[in-house]
């Protein structure tokens, strides 16, 4: 795989504030890995920015920037009775609440590359962050992201 082009890290309250500014990059329809951070950073993301979440769409679905969209409202406490899109959000709303961090100043970037596949680039992300799965704080994933069957790849440990 090619390496990722990354848009941002953009501070979530800001992109947010943002919306309507045809300037402001915005996340794919399809194709795509997500970053959320504590920390900005340049460059390339690694474990000094203080990575929380690493996600991506999975399939050939056009719902990169909706799944986005998914995780921005879960992790601001827009759900309830079990109607929340997102694990991921849910997991960071209630790691802000935990750690007195506003879901807004946490940071998202999103990659994206020529020949992507979205399982592949989770798996890269996920491993440039965290120096071990079996040891990914601080990363509030639940799980590993799954093997590529096609490519082979897959996060060790």
């Amino acid at each position: 795989m090619k390496p990722l082009v990354w848009s941002g890290p953009f501070q979530i309250s800001e992109l947010l504030e943002q919306c309507m500014n045809d300037a402001q990059p915005w996340p794919p329809a399809w194709r795509g890995v997500y970053l959320v951070s504590r920390n900005a950073w340049t460059g390339s993301p690694n474990s000094e920015c203080h990575p929380l979440y690493v996600g991506s769409n999975t399939g050939k679905s056009h719902r990169f920037c909706t799944r986005i969209g998914d995780l921005i409202a879960d992790m601001h406490g827009l759900y309830d009775g079990g109607t929340g899109h997102h694990s991921g959000g849910q997991k960071l709303w209630k790691w802000c609440r935990d750690n007195k961090v506003h879901p807004g100043a946490l940071y998202l970037s999103w990659g994206t590359c020529e020949d992507f596949c979205d399982r592949c680039a989770e798996v890269t992300v996920a491993m440039r962050v965290v120096s071990s799965w079996a040891e990914r704080a601080p990363l509030q994933n639940a799980n590993r992201p799954p093997a590529c069957k096609a490519h082979k790849h897959y996060v060790a440990g």
